[in-house]
């Protein structure tokens, strides 16, 4: 009798806890085991270091960049070879200026009076090494304005043209050479001053001759006689060989 009523007693006390949500030893471990930890992934944990490394590397070479930049002077406008330098040709812009004989701003006034050695063009850096000191212009020689007749003048004739003046022959004569010449500039549309005469817009050419040739060459000009063939492209004028062929009478 007593043991029925014991054994009574546990199961009434199984079922007591049991209605009041306390379990076993068992259910409670399995009801209270953890979750499986997740699962590390540590390829990607590296690359993000790596993304923030390269980021913070790149950022710090632009800034050293940036702070390596400088002013220097830029041609405002095009510039013909055996032009003088002048404030108003100038503007600045800051680049990077490692291992170039760039003109920096504070050395502007330097250069001013110096004189172009070849044609400069809009936007062009400005380095020494296109600068001459003297002008580059002799006394032996002379700038002359000649028209760029169609046929008679090579089309797209530039600044820097190394040219061959030749007396076109008649009828009764033969061709004579006059001398070699260095293109200055070229102008389109020149309202007036043509040495042809008649038109009053056509295309001229500033060039250099030597001064023994001059009147030659304006005299063949003047009577539309004057044949120019190219010979070299972008010449320095202080590299320039202006020679008499003959024909100067």
């Amino acid at each position: 009798m007593a043991q029925s009523r014991a054994g009574t007693t546990v199961a009434d006390r199984q079922r007591d806890r049991t209605a009041r949500g306390i379990g076993t030893r068992d259910a409670t471990r399995s009801n209270d085991r953890p979750a499986p930890p997740r699962r590390r992934r540590p390829a990607l944990a590296v690359l993000a270091v790596l993304l923030i490394v390269g980021g913070a590397a790149l950022a710090g070479l632009l800034a050293l960049r940036l702070d390596s930049r400088v002013p220097v002077a830029v041609l405002a406008q095009d510039v013909p070879a055996g032009t003088e330098i002048t404030d108003d040709l100038l503007t600045t812009t800051r680049v990077s200026a490692d291992g170039l004989k760039l003109v920096e701003e504070s050395q502007i006034d330097q250069v001013l009076g110096t004189y172009t050695t070849v044609p400069l063009v809009q936007g062009q850096l400005l380095e020494t090494s296109a600068l001459a000191e003297g002008e580059p212009i002799g006394d032996d020689q002379a700038q002359i304005g000649i028209p760029l007749e169609a046929g008679r003048a090579p089309v797209g004739l530039r600044s820097g043209d190394l040219v061959r003046l030749v007396r076109i022959g008649d009828g009764n004569s033969r061709p004579v050479p006059i001398s070699t010449g260095l293109v200055l500039s070229t102008d389109t549309d020149v309202s007036g001053g043509s040495l042809g005469g008649g038109s009053e817009q056509s295309s001229a050419a500033t060039v250099v001759v030597p001064v023994l040739a001059a009147d030659a060459t304006v005299d063949a000009a003047a009577n539309e006689r004057l044949g120019i063939a190219l010979v070299e492209r972008d010449v320095p004028l202080e590299d320039a060989r202006l020679v008499i062929l003959g024909g100067t009478r």
